[in-house]
């Protein structure tokens, strides 16, 4: 079976309009000058169409401002006029932020290549292949629409190919968030089942991944105004379909989903790939180096620059303390341990003290006040019961400036400081049981919300017994903060947890557990959405601002 990432890389090239992709891939082997739009009109071409697709996956979930920051579980270590745009929501947030510009085009840019990709793919062209190749570009045109709609509201909703030159776009309409959805969710199930069950290659995208992303679109409409009354039904059966799978499933240890020799596993429905061939790893995953800090420059002279210790993290986004007593058992929950590194040994080996524990930080429930003898002891909270968890910012203090890192992502067969390898996962089914729990609730129906948790749970615990403390006991325990939280323990890291909070219609209440955004004190309602970017409202007619934002 081939790995897709070992033909992602192919350049692509479509003419020169406002949404088209006038781009290549980052191994260009191909020379974009001598691709014309008529190479679309082969199967070569629109295989390579597809492939580009898959790498622009790469980009869209990297986009980690858009992700993370201004949530209740991440935040940033400083504060630049980025970081406060996106984790203070100042009033400085516009649209004419890069990061909002960027990711706008990219999302643009996949429905371009995909919308070019179904306009010339036919039976005759394709063959065999048409089903398969046209379901993939209608579910990347649907993943794209996604992320805009819940980003920026209604949005152009562009289905046909734009390669004219004569015609550029200069008009447009933002179309309702209502219609948007109908159109997702009708595409998806028109193609539901056209895909294998299993990838036909690793990385490809299934008909379990795409029930798993119907049912959460079926599930974020239900929160919506324009929810149908079966969309909690549907959203059910869809995550129970693919719970019952024959061919994906729950690990037995929660560890092993993220044994970096047991990539691609049963559990993981579907994954962007990266790989150790250099020429196609593009800019690398870099979740290996996120939720840290930067080791060997805070403790020079105790720490040398060792991937198979740690990884070359530098700050980039700063876990919330309060995270870590989500873990309400962090002892038992086996979760916990494969998820934080919290002892670090001295291996400089010019240090006296080498081979000894240099850094510890205990759980962060042991008030024993047992040190291990490190020769730095950073518990959870100092005497006055503040947290020592936090980046050094003026506002927090100056507190240790470290905490435990993120040990679920680590790379150890890569040089310091290298491009990440690993396969970043998307969509796992552990999140389908969640979801499924929130599906489950919304619709009133607590003790099935319960089970769906409570399976999670079992795994996440040590033992029988274990289980058995761990456990929702009754059906009133599970609110839908505390399935959030459940979702912050199983899912760290693995991206979207500013969509989470959105589609619960939780970002305002619960991003004020965000020191930052309690600092600033100015979120609300209109933070709901994202600012349309300046660089395309100036472009096009018809496309408005959205309320509140100057630019």
């Amino acid at each position: 079976m081939k790995i897709l990432n070992k033909i992602i890389g192919i350049g692509v090239l479509g003419v020169s309009s406002l949404f088209t992709c006038n781009c290549s891939g980052f191994l260009d082997i191909d020379n974009p000058s001598a691709v014309t739009t008529d190479y679309y009109d082969t199967l070569e071409g629109q295989e390579k169409l597809v492939i580009d697709l898959y790498e622009k996956c790469r980009s869209l979930f990297t986009v980690n401002t858009l992700q993370f920051l201004g949530t209740d579980m991440y935040m940033s270590c400083d504060e630049s006029p980025i970081s406060v745009q996106f984790n203070g929501y100042t009033t400085d947030l516009s649209g004419l932020s890069p990061v909002i510009d960027s990711y706008w085009q990219l999302l643009y840019k996949m429905i371009q290549e995909s919308n070019i990709l179904l306009n010339r793919c036919t039976p005759d062209t394709a063959g065999e292949m048409y089903n398969e190749l046209s379901a993939q570009g209608r579910f990347f045109r649907v993943l794209a629409y996604y992320y805009l709609v819940e980003t920026f509201g209604p949005v152009p909703l562009l289905l046909d190919e734009n390669t004219d030159e004569a015609n550029i776009i200069v008009s447009v309409t933002r179309e309702s968030e209502k219609n948007i959805y109908s159109f997702m969710i009708s595409e998806l199930e028109d193609i539901k089942n056209q895909l294998p069950e299993v990838s036909s290659e690793v990385g490809r995208i299934n008909n379990t991944a795409l029930k798993h992303f119907l049912g959460k679109l079926y599930l974020s409409r239900s929160y919506k105004g324009f929810a149908l009354p079966d969309d909690l039904d549907k959203s059910i059966e869809l995550f129970e379909s693919v719970i019952a799978s024959e061919h994906y499933q729950l690990l037995p240890n929660f560890a092993d989903v993220f044994d970096e020799d047991n990539q691609n596993n049963i559990e993981i429905i579907w994954a962007v790939q990266y790989g150790s061939d250099k020429n196609y790893n593009g800019s690398g995953n870099p979740q290996h180096t996120m939720f840290g800090f930067n080791i060997t420059a805070l403790y020079p002279g105790m720490f040398t620059l060792n991937q198979q210790d740690y990884s070359a993290m530098q700050r980039d986004i700063w876990v919330n303390p309060i995270v870590h007593e989500w873990f309400r058992y962090p002892d038992i929950d086996t979760r916990y341990d494969a998820t934080f590194k919290r002892e670090f040994y001295i291996n400089d080996k010019t240090n006296e003290n080498y081979g000894k524990l240099g850094i510890y930080m205990p759980r962060w429930n042991d008030t024993s006040e047992d040190s291990k003898g490190a020769i730095y002891y950073y518990p959870f909270k100092d005497e006055e019961g503040n947290y020592n968890w936090y980046p050094a910012l003026g506002m927090m203090n100056w507190k240790t400036d470290c905490m435990p890192m993120c040990n679920k992502f680590k790379e150890t067969k890569i040089d310091w400081g290298g491009k990440g390898t690993r396969e970043d996962i998307i969509i796992r089914m552990a999140d389908t049981y969640l979801l499924c729990a929130e599906a489950y609730l919304k619709k009133g129906e607590s003790d099935m919300a319960m089970c769906k948790v409570n399976q999670i749970l079992e795994r996440a615990a040590a033992t029988e017994e274990d289980f058995e403390t761990m456990r929702l006991k009754e059906p009133s325990e599970l609110t839908l903060d505390r399935l959030l939280e459940e979702r912050g323990c199983e899912l760290f890291g693995e991206h979207d947890r500013w969509f989470d909070l959105k589609r619960t219609g939780k970002l305002v209440e619960r991003a004020k557990l965000n020191p930052l955004v309690s600092k600033y004190n100015n979120i609300s309602d209109m933070h709901m959405v994202r600012p349309i970017p300046y660089n395309e409202r100036i472009k096009l007619q018809g496309l408005t601002q959205n309320p509140g934002y100057n630019n």
